[in-house]
């Protein structure tokens, strides 16, 4: 489960992050392409930006359930 502590700093300010247990899977990204991104010098991923439509949040869902080690949360601050 993901740890709001271990949050990495790239994620986009929000409900969703991406935190250091990521391993570069790819998973994310393939299901949420608007909402991931990696980021090269560590080679994780990170939430670019939260999610804006339905669709992106019901993306962004889905990956955080098939993240296979458990590295998106969805315990952040909330917008606003």
């Amino acid at each position: 489960m993901a740890t709001i502590e271990l949050r990495t700093a790239m994620n986009a300010a929000g409900k969703f992050y991406v935190d250091d247990s990521c391993i570069d899977c790819m998973v994310c990204k393939d299901m949420a392409p608007n909402n991931f991104a990696l980021d090269n010098a560590s080679e994780t991923y990170y939430v670019s930006r939260q999610p804006e439509t339905q669709q992106e949040l019901d993306d962004v869902t889905d990956a955080m359930d098939s993240c296979p080690c458990a590295a998106i949360g969805d315990d952040g601050p909330a917008p606003g």
